[in-house]
């Protein structure tokens, strides 16, 4: 009776509240918050609370890098493989996800799921806005790991070649006119991979239940290699060019890489930076920043490695490469993150995750991934092949 009621904030306020407090929740807490009320499952699954979240993600990623590390092991080791150098076709189909943050002494699990016996080789996976990828020989698959959902995309009838002399050039995208995500394959028109073609699928692009390949209606200039997973920036993706068997002036490709917008579906050629030393050849590696640059990293001598980056912006390709950083250490490495997203330049090369300081010029471990303990695994890894690693931003992007 005497008492003061309190006073309750205007519904479109209490709502801007709710819904700041929800973006800063890890993606796992809002997949399970959906079934609090149906007010707070409108909210988490409105596209544009999606949007949000993977800005709020990748804003919290510059402060705080995180990777995700899929570990590919083998059912058994085929000696012949080895003796030969040949890619093992006896990848285990149990695909693993783990997340790692600098200074972590373990992985933390995200998710798993097992294939049965549905292929025999495991390629490349790539990362954008939170989805990865995995080709196989038989199929390509799309997940969202913190979600936890995934789809297998359609057979095409295009890219049919089979075997070891199958066409794994593909990539994974946005194509930021539609919204929607785009899976791009290469495949040959003939058996001397003297010309090549490209098709899309687009994921939500539902046509009575049935997801189908179409043709991109222009061919790429040249052929693209055909064992590699092109980098998505933007809504545009980029591959290197295969080296013609036969040099001459027609088939030899220009010194660049080539796109592909998503938008328009059209092909073009990047240049690489100017003052690479074309003596560098086609060893040098690429790598994507912050979703938003592309990175070529090039031995510019025995003991110093250049790093270049290229911003990619939304309209268009209009802006030079930079020359970043020269850094004193042996052999190539992938830059995985460069300031100020970290305090220092985090790099990768092979099992191990390395830490460079600018000042000191000290080159640090951070992480021998083969050593690392795994949340939920019992012991080492059996009959490893490699550990696939790469920046991670975790999203609520739908993709079934």
């Amino acid at each position: 009776m005497g008492g003061k009621r309190k006073k309750r904030l205007p519904p479109d306020l209490m709502e801007e509240v709710v819904v700041d407090i929800l973006l800063r929740l890890p993606v796992k807490d809002l997949v399970r918050f959906k079934c609090v009320s149906k007010a707070w499952r409108a909210i988490i699954s409105d596209p544009i609370f999606i949007r949000a979240q993977l800005g709020y993600s990748a804003t919290k990623w510059e402060r705080d890098p995180c990777f995700i590390i899929s570990p590919q092991t083998l059912d058994f080791v085929d000696p012949e493989d080895e003796e030969q150098g040949r890619w093992p076709t006896a990848f285990c189909n149990h695909i693993r996800f783990y997340q790692w943050r600098q200074g972590n002494k373990a992985a933390t699990f995200i998710h798993a799921k097992h294939y049965g016996c549905l292929f025999n080789e495991l390629h490349f996976f790539a990362h954008c806005d939170g989805l990865k990828y995995n080709t196989t020989d038989t199929r390509i698959y799309v997940f969202n790991p913190a979600t936890r959902d995934a789809i297998r995309l359609p057979d095409s009838r295009r890219n049919n070649l089979g075997g070891r002399r199958r066409c794994s050039c593909v990539g994974l995208g946005l194509d930021p006119r539609t919204g929607k995500y785009k899976v791009v394959q290469a495949f040959y028109w003939s058996r001397d991979h003297s010309c090549m073609g490209m098709e899309v699928c687009t994921i939500g692009d539902d046509n009575n239940g049935m997801w189908s390949w179409r043709d991109i209606r222009n061919d790429p200039p040249y052929p693209a290699y055909r064992c590699q997973t092109g980098l998505s920036i933007n809504g545009y993706m980029f591959w290197r060019f295969a080296k013609p068997k036969q040099i001459d002036d027609e088939q030899q490709p220009p010194r660049g890489l080539l796109h592909l917008s998503l938008a328009h579906e059209e092909f073009g050629i990047t240049g690489l930076p100017d003052d690479l030393d074309p003596a560098v050849g086609r060893n040098f590696l690429l790598d994507v920043l912050r979703g938003q640059e592309l990175c070529l990293a090039a031995s510019t001598n025995e003991t110093v490695m250049t790093i270049w980056t290229l911003p990619v912006l939304d309209e268009g390709l209009s802006l030079p490469w930079e020359r970043r950083y020269n850094i004193n250490v042996y052999g190539l490495f992938h830059p995985m993150a460069l300031p100020p997203c970290s305090s220092g330049i985090i790099l990768l090369q092979a099992k191990t995750i390395y830490r460079y300081d600018l000042a000191t010029r000290e080159l640090t471990k951070l992480c021998e991934m083969d050593n690392m303990r795994y949340q939920g695994l019992r012991g080492g890894w059996e009959n490893l092949f490699a550990f696939e690693v790469k920046p991670y931003t975790e999203s609520l992007v739908r993709i079934s």
